[in-house]
């Protein structure tokens, strides 16, 4: 199991950056939320929602592994990381229907890999 948290965190610390990337330009708006930002201003306020999605999940993941302990309910860090799944499956699902292939095939297969990750971390496997 630990492994696997490990393996979702580095992947959601890694799409923190990539959102950076998006804002300062070097990655192309157009690849994200299905290609339907039309200003700076539009895409500011959705990677703001990414961040702080990502955010809560890094922190519910870390809670997982034990590395905060603010929360140490095992049921409430449980259903945090059921969040987690289906946020991501949701994400999976919404980018089946992007403009862009990147979106589509390339970040629909790593948001189904969250989603899997998450899911082993609840599931006794």
């Amino acid at each position: 199991m630990e492994t696997r948290a490990y393996i979702l965190l580095a992947l959601l610390v890694g799409l923190v950056f990539f959102h950076l990337l998006v804002i300062l330009g070097v990655i192309p708006k157009d690849i994200v939320w299905a290609g339907k930002i039309k200003n700076q201003k539009e895409l500011l306020r959705m990677e703001v929602v990414s961040f702080l999605i990502l955010g809560v999940a890094i922190t519910i993941v870390t809670l997982k592994l034990e590395l905060l302990t603010f929360i140490r309910s095992p049921k409430w860090i449980d259903g945090g990381v059921w969040g987690i799944f289906i946020f991501f499956t949701l994400n999976t699902i919404g980018n089946l229907f992007a403009k862009s292939k990147i979106e589509k095939y390339g970040f629909g297969t790593l948001t189904l890999i969250l989603a899997l990750l998450a899911l082993s971390l609840i599931l006794p496997i």
